[in-house]
């Protein structure tokens, strides 16, 4: 399973609603086992910078593939890119992943 973990932040606060409603177009794509779309909860006190996040999680290399390559999954890039500030994003295959301690 592969696990992509994006986050966002604002140019404006003032579109912050923007971003949210054209990250949420995402969700409509059939190739996830999981997609969220959330606001920040800014629980932790330090580097709050992002506002928001995508968390997707797909059965095979070849879905994240189909989710990328999927209309609209441009659909939510030409909404979004101008509003937003910072993008980062992470992907990892979870059985790679470390769960106990070494």
């Amino acid at each position: 399973m592969i696990r992509h973990i994006v986050m966002f932040s604002c140019k404006d606060r003032a579109d912050l609603d923007g971003i949210y409603s054209g990250l949420s177009v995402l969700t409509q794509i059939p190739h996830a086992a999981v997609l969220e779309v959330s606001h920040n909860e800014k629980i932790d006190q330090l580097a709050n910078d992002i506002d928001v996040i995508v968390y997707g999680e797909f059965a095979t290399i070849e879905d994240f593939r189909a989710y990328k390559a999927h209309p609209l999954y441009e659909e939510s890039i030409r909404r979004v890119r101008h509003l937003r500030d910072i993008r980062v994003a992470a992907d990892y295959t979870v059985e790679n992943a470390t769960r106990v301690p070494v």
